[in-house]
């Protein structure tokens, strides 16, 4: 266990656990290893279990003197050790890991799925994209956030910056709008982008586009 994990978790307990148990183990009985003692006054002290600890021959506090496996040198510090139970979690990476270049993707959004068990892409979130400006690698997040997720082609209108449509019939952009195609410019934007300029429509709020020359 890493010692600076105690005093934000404040697992005290399982100090005192290290310490009751190896007493026990010494001395062949049970210790109570609460940090809140017990209801009737009986718990025991971790005074007396070091006590129990130095008449067996250990330290007092717990520790002992290890020996490097490679070398056989002893350990510059003593090393806080001791019997203990606990359960075994059955996270294994072998149930986790997970990879993919390309695979099914969300109707409504046009997102890649979610999750290890619908074959998901891995999420770059909003954390992971911070590190990403801080690192000032602008292209791998125009890749990661648009070219790697839901690029789609808009017809956008110079003049009033509606989103038009395409005629494949006539092979010519249009905006409804305007009633014209004059002044017509193809954006690649994410999808979700243009599904929100729809749903912001559709609630009588209209956002506009304003193009500039390159």
């Amino acid at each position: 266990m890493n010692p600076h994990g105690f005093p934000s978790r404040m697992t005290i307990g399982k100090m005192l656990e290290l310490v009751g148990g190896k007493a026990g183990v010494s001395c062949g009985r049970f210790h109570y290893g609460s940090a809140f003692g017990e209801p009737s006054g009986n718990a025991d002290k971790v005074e007396d279990m070091s006590y129990i600890l130095v008449k067996h021959g250990f330290n007092y506090l717990g520790k002992d003197l290890l020996y490097s496996g490679i070398l056989g040198h002893p350990l510059e510090t003593y090393i806080f050790m001791g019997p203990i139970y606990y359960q075994k979690l059955k996270h294994m990476v072998l149930d986790k890991m997970h990879a993919r270049a390309s695979g099914p993707r969300v109707t409504m959004t046009r997102q890649p799925t979610e999750g290890r068990s619908h074959n998901g892409g891995l999420r770059v979130g909003e954390m992971e994209r911070d590190c990403l400006i801080a690192h000032g690698a602008s292209m791998l997040i125009f890749e990661r956030l648009l070219l790697c997720s839901d690029p789609y082609k808009v017809q956008v209108c110079g003049t009033c910056g509606l989103l038009g449509y395409y005629n494949h019939k006539l092979k010519t952009s249009f905006c409804s709008f305007c009633k014209n195609g004059e002044n017509m410019a193809q954006v690649t934007m994410p999808y979700a982008c243009k599904l929100l300029f729809q749903e912001l429509q559709s609630m009588n709020v209209v956002p506009r586009l304003k193009l500039t020359k390159e």
